[in-house]
Formats: structure tokens, C-alpha cells, sequence
């Protein structure tokens, strides 16, 4: 379009026809101009897309052109590196060359002189220990602090002196008279404990391990609580165990053939109701898992295991005495009783804490302690309610004859 701007001048001597017609002009003309801008800035830009777009994929393409080819470089070892060369490194050893040769051998882990980078695990590998199974046999009693002197007292019946004279009486005689006496008793109750000295940087730098300490105390006083239940002899601070407290059983001549320990378990809940069925009902046995296995693993003359028809499919129950494994029971011996007659009487559980002895104030030191107080007790009148056996396989003998 053939179109030219006027001045105010030469608009103001137009008509209104044509002033009109000179806006519709100049209207048609601005839009067409600004169409052919708009048109020629989206072809530059695609022009350019096309252009960078170009320029990306050569990029790509060289990169993974050198990604091969520093591959294929990374494989040519030493050996291919030095056969390649060894031309000019005849002329090099022998002075008549002064070329120089790079030799670009493998690059491996073990180029990185002591490197100790690892992934570390955010845990500890924590160290096996015996069943503790002594402590849950029994009933807890928990003893408040308070004016107890740190005994408990009780009174019982004095088996060995009371007589029961009760009898038939006949018309005009006297009734016979029985005998009532009783008797006190005591049992301590002592402490068990444990500590472990550390320094003040132990817990700044090494946390991790830090935190293990009170449960590795923990653990160690757990261990002696059960030993002493079982074992413990009253003498020195040790309390009275279970295997102290209690009579021998003494086996008789039964004529059981091929006599087993299910035999023997239930020949000693014999020996323990017999006398005493109104009140016991024995129902544990603490044996070794060595004797328990020889127990379930008991076979035939044929190789058929032996399994009484009053045992448990898994040999855990023999005539509703539940075996309970106690490896700090020696081997070869066994307790067999009525767990309500017997009581674990302490003070709260174990007791953590930590403080300073010696000169470790000045030294930047502590010490971690660990304690629990506790006594067991079987009263004299209830040791009918348990029987101990200090040879399995002589008690086993014995009930074969």
C-alpha cells in the first residue's frame, strides 16, 4: 500500500469524507506493518531455535564421541601402552632420541595411598549371652524404702517339733495332747552391682559406643541376679538360691524299665504330693538344655523316639510340668517344684547411675554404676513344695532297679 502521513495542516483543509477516508489509510496501513514485524520476529527466532538446536545435537554427538573414545583409552593397559611405544623407547634408552612418551596406564582404588572411606553402620554388634529364665520363674515382691533394716522376717511353723497327736479316745480316758511350735525366720536382702569407669571424652566423641554402657551394665547385673537365684549359697553378700534352699530327692528302687527323665520328673512330683498334695502342685523344672535334649531325643530299641503319652508333642510339658531351660543349671542335675512357694522380694529394679571417685574430678573421668538389691526366699515350712537332683543319670539307675 502506497500510503503517505499528513500533516494537521493539510488533514484540517480536508473534507469530512475525506478525513475519514485518510483515517480507514492510515489504520490499514499501521496494522499491516505491525503484522510483518510480528511476522518477521517469530521466523528470526525459529530461525535461531533451529540454529541452537543444530549446535546442541553436535554437541551431544562430540561428547559421546569422546566418551568412547576415553573409554576405549581407559582399556589400553600398560603393556599395549609400552609394545606401542617401544620404538622410540629403544631410541630413548640408547641417547640417539630426545622424543618423549606418555604412557597413560589404568587408574584404580589402589592408587589412593591408606584411603579409609567406608560406609559405617549405624549400629553395634551386640554379644550373645545365656537364657536369663531364673528371674521369671518366680513371684516378684516389691519392698518400699522404709525401717526394715533391709530384712525380711517370717514366721512359720516348726515342722520338726510339732506333734499331731489327734486319735480315737475311748469312753472315760484322756484325749491325747498335740504339740504346737513355730519358729522365726530372716533372710537378708543383699546387692548386686556392677561399674565402669570412663572418661569425660568418651562421651563428647563417641557417642554411638557411649550410649551402649548402661545397657552392657544392665546386662552384667542381670546375669548375676540369675546365677545367684540359681546358685547363689547364702554365704559372704550372695543371697540363698534355689539349688540351696531346697532337700535332695532321694530315689528309690522303682523297677521302671529303661527308665528316662520323663520318668524322673514325674517319680520327684511323686515324692513332692505325696506328702504334701493338699498345697503343692509342682509345676517347673529347671534342668540344662544338654539334659533337656537327652530327654526329647530318647529313642527305642527300634530308633523310634520315645515320647510318653502324658509329654507334650513338643516335650515342653511332661504330666503338666513345664521344663524350663536353665543353662546355669549344671548338666546332669535338676530342680523340680511349685513356683508360687517361692518369692523374689526386692527394692525397684536396677538402679543406673554415675558419678566421681578418687581423683577422677580433677582427671576428667566418671564412673558408671549399676545395682539392684533383692532377696529369694523359700520359707522353711514350703521346701516340701521342692526337690532337687544332684545326678540325673544315678537317680535314673536307681529307678531302673
Amino acid at each position: 500500500m502506497n500510503f503517505k502521513y499528513k500533516g494537521q495542516d493539510a488533514i484540517d483543509k480536508m473534507t469530512p469524507l475525506e478525513a475519514d477516508a485518510y483515517q480507514v489509510e492510515k489504520r490499514t496501513f499501521e496494522q499491516e506493518a505491525t503484522n510483518k514485524q510480528i511476522a518477521d520476529a517469530v521466523l528470526v527466532a525459529t530461525n535461531d531455535f533451529a540454529t541452537k538446536m543444530a549446535e546442541s545435537s553436535a554437541q551431544i554427538a562430540k561428547l559421546k564421541e569422546n566418551a568412547v573414545e576415553t573409554e576405549k583409552a581407559k582399556a589400553v593397559s600398560l603393556k599395549d601402552e609400552l609394545s606401542a611405544n617401544k620404538e622410540i623407547l629403544k631410541e630413548i634408552a640408547g641417547g640417539i632420541s630426545n622424543k618423549e612418551v606418555v604412557v597413560k596406564a589404568l587408574t584404580t582404588r589402589a592408587a589412593i595411598v591408606g584411603n579409609e572411606q567406608a560406609y559405617d553402620l549405624p549400629d553395634l554388634g551386640q554379644l550373645a549371652t545365656r537364657k536369663l529364665s531364673m528371674y521369671d520363674i518366680f513371684p516378684k515382691l516389691t519392698i518400699g524404702d522404709g525401717n526394715n533394716n533391709g530384712v525380711v522376717r517370717y514366721y512359720d511353723w516348726d515342722e520338726a517339733t510339732i506333734a499331731r497327736a489327734a486319735a480315737a479316745v475311748a469312753e472315760g480316758v484322756a484325749f491325747a495332747e498335740s504339740t504346737a511350735k513355730f519358729k522365726k525366720g530372716s533372710v537378708a536382702i543383699q546387692k548386686i552391682g556392677d561399674t565402669l569407669p570412663v572418661t569425660e571424652e568418651f562421651f563428647e566423641d563417641a557417642q554411638m559406643f557411649a550410649a551402649e554402657l548402661g545397657m552392657f551394665l544392665d546386662t552384667n547385673v542381670a546375669l548375676e541376679v540369675d546365677r545367684q537365684i540359681a546358685l547363689g549359697d547364702g554365704t559372704g553378700n550372695q543371697i540363698t538360691g534355689l539349688v540351696a534352699s531346697v532337700d535332695a530327692f532321694v530315689p528309690a528302687a522303682s523297677g521302671i524299665a529303661d527308665a528316662s527323665i520323663y520318668d524322673l520328673v514325674v517319680k520327684i512330683s511323686e515324692s513332692i504330693t505325696a506328702g504334701g498334695g493338699s498345697k503343692y502342685m509342682p509345676n517347673f523344672a529347671v534342668m540344662n538344655i544338654a539334659d533337656i535334649n537327652k530327654m526329647k531325643l530318647k529313642k527305642d530299641a527300634n530308633n523310634n523316639y520315645v515320647m510318653p503319652p502324658f509329654v507334650s508333642r513338643d516335650g515342653g510339658s511332661v504330666s503338666g510340668i513345664t521344663i524350663i531351660e536353665a543353662n546355669i543349671i549344671p548338666a546332669n542335675t535338676m530342680v523340680v517344684g511349685d513356683n508360687r512357694f517361692a518369692r523374689i522380694y526386692e527394692k525397684g529394679g536396677v538402679e543406673m547411675s554415675k558419678g566421681y571417685s578418687g581423683t577422677q574430678f580433677v582427671e576428667d573421668e566418671m564412673t558408671l554404676k549399676a545395682r539392684k538389691r533383692l532377696a529369694f526366699l523359700i520359707r522353711s515350712a514350703d521346701k516340701g513344695g521342692f526337690k532337687k537332683v544332684t545326678s540325673i543319670s544315678a537317680a535314673l539307675v536307681t529307678l531302673a532297679t
